[in-house]
């Protein structure tokens, strides 16, 4: 070994470990906003990430997220709407998830569902888009085994659009209802272009999660660490496929999610050792509710602490 070499290799064993490289970024979902104004308030928050919604309309909608359909979009506001999101640096979207049934038993509906999905899933690459988050349809727990297989079938082959498209799909925590099924189904999945996005607030309804604790414990310490527990299960069981995570606060009482980071429920510390531990490098997208009022505050706030935590 040369002295070069020497040197190199003893700064290297006293060196501080490697920082994280994870990209702290927000949504567009803010109630009351319009499309532009919600991309011009996560520019203003110099954020790194922004999440689009692929569904929806551009003005402000009562009791709606701001969005847009791809389809619907003239050559020129695609135009506009591709500058709208050059600040940021990294690009994903949340595809739709409401009104749709692509497992449908109705050929009509069935089609005209995967046609949704596809045309916001295309939109979304046409943006730039990296990871394209998904929400698996549900059904009764006592039709997943028949539905089991389709399920996967047309995963894989949303897989290979986004694969053909540039970008990928991230299945979010929420169906299967219980951490075994869910790391069970996206590794069955086994396709290089679908992995995983954990949603801090999504696994209150977990079957594991459920039979520890009784609704009237949801706010002890116990009841606090055991949805912890959920949620690091999935991080710990799905590894290298975990490529997104939506993040924001519980409600202790309720279990309500997307809060504000103010409770303290969700246990950042823990989760950051079991992302470092599984070699996590992505995102941390901010998924936070509140009065349009209110949430320059409530993202500049978390967005510090995030990058405080770190």
């Amino acid at each position: 070994m040369t002295r070069r070499e020497f040197t190199a290799s003893f700064g290297a064993a006293f060196a501080p470990p490697a920082k994280p490289r994870w990209i702290v970024g927000a949504n567009t979902a803010i109630t009351g906003y319009g499309l532009y104004q919600s991309i011009g308030l996560l520019a203003g928050l110099d954020l790194r990430q922004i999440e689009i919604h692929p569904m929806g309309r551009p003005e402000p909608t009562p009791g709606q997220f701001p969005g847009f359909e791809w389809d619907k979009l003239a050559l020129s506001e695609r135009k506009k709407l591709k500058q709208a999101l050059k600040p940021f640096r990294h690009i994903t979207s949340h595809l739709p998830y409401t009104g749709l049934d692509w497992m449908s038993k109705d050929e009509s509906r069935r089609a005209s569902s995967i046609q949704t999905l596809e045309t916001a899933l295309r939109g979304s690459a046409e943006l730039g888009a990296a990871l394209c988050v998904l929400h698996l349809q549900q059904c009764a727990d006592s039709e997943l085994e028949a539905k089991w297989n389709p399920l996967l079938d047309r995963v894989r082959a949303w897989g290979d659009l986004a694969r053909k498209s540039g970008t990928k799909l991230a299945i979010e925590t929420m169906f299967p209802r219980s951490v075994r099924d869910f790391v069970r189904f996206v590794k069955e999945v086994d396709h290089a272009s679908v992995g995983c996005t954990i949603d801090v607030g999504h696994q209150s309804k977990y079957a594991e999660l459920v039979a520890r604790v009784k609704p009237e414990a949801r706010a002890t310490p116990e009841g606090i660490r055991a949805y912890n527990d959920t949620t690091v299960a999935i991080v710990n069981g799905l590894g290298s496929k975990v490529w997104h995570y939506h993040v924001h606060d519980v409600d202790p009482a309720t279990w309500i999610e997307h809060k504000p980071l103010v409770h303290g429920f969700v246990d950042y510390a823990r989760l950051y050792e079991a992302m470092r531990a599984n070699g996590y490098k992505g995102y941390l997208l901010l998924e936070i509710g509140g009065p349009a009022a209110e949430m320059r505050g409530h993202l500049a706030t978390a967005k510090n602490k995030l990058d405080g935590w770190m």
